[in-house]
């Protein structure tokens, strides 16, 4: 006679995403993944066990997933900047780049402090965590390298590159075109926008990174 299969209150179920919880914040992913796989081995030890006994290793698998996804999350360097910073200093960061900054022995300073930016930053102003701080530099960098080129031929047609690039263009097969004519950005521009030759790759990088950088959650 075959024996009953063993039934999992719903209590262990709490209990074993509560261990879940624990072992990450105390041994990281890795071991916490490890000890997920051998509390799905303890409680898939019975060859033939009813469904009930699933849940936990289901359980567990989610969060592993669940856990490795939230970590990995990206910060979205305007939506940062128009957070923590266009409440004190220009809407947008182009214009607090080229407005409030200047580049100086590659290194982009205050115009009134003559203090790096970075610094600034580093010590507390708009109370960034070190990761946000990173990624206003290099927003504030690109900005710089890219000569102002979208202000300057753009910006009399076109709110700003990033609501034009987020709202207009998909980047497919490794290709910047039009969201709805399928053109390929860098032909469409060698007609259109007054462009140099030599500023259409520049464009094309720039409108390229408003999109690389959008986190998930943003429109």
């Amino acid at each position: 006679m075959i024996a009953p299969a063993k039934f999992i209150p719903r209590t262990n179920l709490y209990q074993g995403a509560i261990s879940w919880t624990a072992i990450t914040y105390m041994c990281g992913r890795e071991t916490a993944f490890d000890e997920a796989s051998a509390m799905v081995k303890s409680n898939c030890s019975v060859k033939k066990q009813a469904m009930p006994s699933m849940k936990i290793p289901l359980l567990l698998l989610f969060l592993v997933f669940w856990s490795s996804a939230g970590g990995a999350q990206q910060i979205d360097p305007h939506a940062l900047y128009e957070r923590a910073c266009s409440g004190c200093h220009a809407a947008h960061a182009g214009e607090f780049v080229f407005e409030v900054l200047e580049n100086r022995e590659n290194d982009l300073v205050s115009r009134m402090s003559h203090r790096p930016v970075s610094a600034v930053l580093e010590t507390g102003h708009g109370g960034l965590s070190a990761a946000e701080v990173d990624v206003l530099v290099d927003l504030f960098s690109d900005i710089s390298r890219s000569g102002r080129l979208f202000f300057r031929k753009c910006r009399i047609c076109h709110v700003s590159a990033k609501v034009l690039a987020r709202r207009k263009l998909v980047i497919r097969d490794g290709r910047l075109i039009g969201r709805y004519s399928d053109q390929i950005v860098s032909q469409y521009l060698m007609n259109h926008g007054r462009l140099n030759a030599d500023e259409i790759p520049t464009m094309v990088e720039v409108l390229t990174r408003q999109i690389t950088t959008k986190a998930e959650t943003q429109d």
